[in-house]
């Protein structure tokens, strides 16, 4: 009965090296349906959750068969939970890196009141207002934007956004 203990052993951390070794070179694999949502139930009870699983109950298994040769019942017991723990550590794992990832936040409109901008071309006059094109920063990169302001800027100028109105950035 060892020698099963050692088989599902040896094949289970077997694919958590192979899936380890993969991650250093952006390759993975799992068994699972993938959800653009929070870390749920699904992203624990998949491949990755049944392996670790099994790797917490024969690893268990393995090393009580080896150490002792005499697997009594609360072994299986004791191994279980050793499962449930390798899945649970595994869970605040996926939430810790969860919180590690970063997504930009776009910019538009009157979220980009008070953020500076720099004269990119010069449009023209419209009435008393001149018109200009300006480089902001939108959180994920530049933006080439309309702007009118009642006051003459030369090309790079830097300059600071004040209000948006009918598609149009008012600059200082």
């Amino acid at each position: 009965m060892e020698q099963i203990y050692y088989g599902i052993t040896i094949v289970v951390y077997g694919i958590f090296i192979i899936r380890f070794i993969l991650s250093w070179i952006g390759g993975d694999f799992d068994v699972d349906m993938d959800v653009d949502t929070d870390l749920d139930l699904g992203d624990v009870v998949s491949f990755k959750g049944v392996n670790h699983f099994l790797m917490g109950m024969f690893g268990w298994l393995s090393i009580k068969g080896f150490t002792t040769h005499d697997i009594q019942w609360y072994d299986y017991l004791i191994g279980f939970i050793l499962g449930i723990i390798f899945v649970i550590i595994l869970f605040y794992i996926y939430k810790f890196m969860m919180k590690l990832e970063s997504m930009p936040i776009l910019l538009a409109g009157k979220d980009l009141i008070g953020h500076s901008a720099k004269i990119y071309l010069h449009c023209g006059k419209d009435g008393e207002m001149y018109k200009y094109i300006i480089v902001v920063s939108t959180g994920i990169g530049t933006s080439e934007l309309p702007a009118r302001s009642y006051r003459s800027y030369n090309i790079n100028d830097m300059t600071t956004i004040t209000d948006y109105k009918d598609a149009y950035y008012s600059i200082l």
